[in-house]
């Protein structure tokens, strides 16, 4: 039941704060910070990938979690207490590029949401709790841990979606 609270956040909280942007301001940030499309490409590339490969795995079977101490620590704590640890450096394969299409990276980021929501609601709770796709840092994530996972993520980036739109005002 979370996961599907998670999942159905996701859209509102990232794309909602993005209706009525200019073309002009997708792509126009402070000095060393991403615009407004790179964190929204950044996020579509996570859901997306996510989705991809719990779909991929959809039907393994005895499949089990691949963790170390550290990870499981810090999964707890994470996903436990609620935060998205700041300060961290993007893995190589969500890192965005320098120009994203904001039509493209937007259709990518609903397409994952939708492929996780429709996971969550055709499989089975075990089969939510014992399928696991890899996160770099957490270790290997279950269908309701990666819903979480977003909807925490989500929620990091969009605080920096609405830090970029009002500084765009006074740029």
């Amino acid at each position: 039941m979370k996961a599907t609270r998670h999942l159905n956040r996701l859209e509102p909280m990232v794309l909602h704060p993005l209706r009525e942007l200019g073309d002009d301001h997708w792509h126009r940030a402070p000095d060393g910070k991403w615009t407004i499309a790179q964190i929204l490409e950044h996020l579509s590339i996570g859901v997306d990938v996510v989705a991809t490969l719990l779909g991929e795995r959809s039907d393994k079977k005895g499949m089990r979690r691949r963790t170390k101490p550290y990870q499981s620590v810090l999964r707890h704590l994470v996903l436990g207490v609620g935060r998205h640890p700041g300060g961290l450096k993007a893995p190589e394969v969500s890192r965005p590029s320098d120009h994203p299409d904001p039509e493209l990276i937007t259709a990518q980021f609903r397409m994952g949401v939708e492929r996780m929501k429709v996971f969550n609601e055709a499989w089975s709770d075990d089969q939510k709790g014992n399928v696991f796709v890899a996160h770099p840092l957490l270790g290997d994530l279950n269908l309701p841990e990666w819903a979480r996972f977003h909807y925490l993520h989500c929620r990091h980036h969009a605080e920096q979606i609405k830090w970029r739109r009002r500084w765009l005002e006074v740029h």
